[in-house]
């Protein structure tokens, strides 16, 4: 038989082992548990990083969308702006044709000539073109696309040539005295200015486009392009640069020269583009100029445009004639290069080529007829009272 002392140790014993095996139990259940919570945080982390990669996304289609909207304002800019520099350097190429930009913008433009044909016809001069000076259409022909020497509208070029390339119109500049010689001989028009007289460039314009100052125009060459022959290449330029296929010029001044031609349209759109400088405008539709005190003119002298000072109004059929260029040699006729302003838009004509015993001034009467004309084909004729 067990004694007590067997008894009790084997008691101790089983209470020892139901401890170890509760124990067991109890780390068991925390470590699974923690297992647990583990587990469960680690199933948090993909949910975090699939956020970010979401927001990522988003971010990426934000700046893709940006940089779209970029590029796409970036070519309607330059989309304007050619449209833009179609319509200022787009000209016509032959007589009935229209500039550039008025193909491209269509019939409906907001800036479209008004859909008038003007018979011109009727006019004296052999030659004549009438054309909207906004976008270059032809409203008027008369054999306009048939060559013709220019005589002193060739000033019209010359002149806003000098004034692209000469940097101080106001700088002070003494006439030279190697080219009046030959201006005699050839009895070239002239403005006043002395061999030696010193005077302000800004003058010598009004000088070469109101009265015709051939003088003018060869002190302008030297200051533009340091001679005759150099302002001539400049001019030739200029004529490319327009796209005009039947013009080439030899002189500054207009005198007579076989290997000197135009046309009446390429003439038109020459005028065209020079009235887009501001400073050959306001010359050119100047009627008179008071010349500033010089050493040789200590009282000014006064210069009249050869057009203006021969007319008595300047009115015609629905508005007026605000500029003219005149020209006359025996071999070119009369020529008149004008602009006026018809109802709400500007026009220039150009006719040429008018001789007869007389001379008489019948290239005037042609422009005011011109210009008539396209005021009735406008329905114009009640407004010319109320200018």
């Amino acid at each position: 038989m067990r004694t007590d002392l067997e008894k009790r140790s084997e008691n101790s014993s089983r209470r020892e082992n139901r401890a170890s095996s509760y124990g067991s139990r109890y780390e068991e259940k925390n470590r699974s548990s923690l297992s647990g919570r583990k587990s469960a945080v680690g199933r948090k982390r993909p949910d975090r990083r699939h956020s970010v990669r979401r927001r990522s996304r988003r971010g990426r289609e934000r700046r893709m969308a940006a940089i779209f909207l970029a590029v796409f304002a970036v070519l309607v800019i330059v989309l304007l702006v050619g449209v833009h520099l179609l319509r200022k350097d787009g000209q016509e190429r032959s007589a009935g044709s229209h500039s550039l930009f008025s193909f491209l913008s269509g019939s409906q433009s907001a800036d479209a000539a008004p859909d008038v044909s003007v018979d011109l016809d009727s006019l004296y001069s052999p030659y004549a073109v009438l054309i909207d000076e906004s976008t270059g259409t032809v409203l008027g022909d008369k054999r306009s696309s048939e060559v013709i020497y220019p005589a002193s509208m060739t000033k019209i070029l010359s002149v806003w040539v000098a004034i692209e390339n000469i940097k101080d119109l106001d700088a002070e500049v003494t006439m030279s005295e190697d080219f009046y010689n030959e201006l005699y001989a050839q009895n070239a028009s002239q403005a006043g200015f002395e061999p030696g007289e010193t005077t302000v460039i800004r003058e010598l314009l009004y000088g070469a486009l109101l009265p015709s100052g051939a003088e003018c125009c060869m002190q302008l060459a030297i200051e533009a392009a340091g001679s005759e022959d150099g302002l001539v290449e400049l001019m030739n330029q200029k004529v490319e640069e327009l796209g005009l296929e039947q013009s080439h010029f030899t002189n500054c001044t207009g005198l007579h020269d076989d290997d000197q031609y135009t046309t009446a349209c390429e003439m038109a759109l020459i005028l065209r583009g020079a009235l887009e400088n501001e400073t050959f405008r306001t010359v050119f539709t100047t009627h008179y100029h008071v010349m500033s005190a010089t050493d040789v003119h200590p009282d000014g002298f006064t210069v009249w445009s050869t057009f203006f000072k021969n007319v008595a109004d300047e009115i015609v059929t629905g508005g007026e004639i605000l500029g003219a260029k005149t020209g006359y040699t025996q071999e070119a006729g009369l020529c008149l290069a004008t602009m006026a302003q018809v109802g709400d838009r500007e026009y220039i004509l150009v006719t040429a080529g008018w001789s007869s015993e007389d001379v008489g001034s019948y290239h005037i009467l042609d422009a005011f007829t011109g210009y008539n004309l396209l005021g009735e084909a406008l329905g114009l004729e009640n407004e010319s009272e109320n200018i």
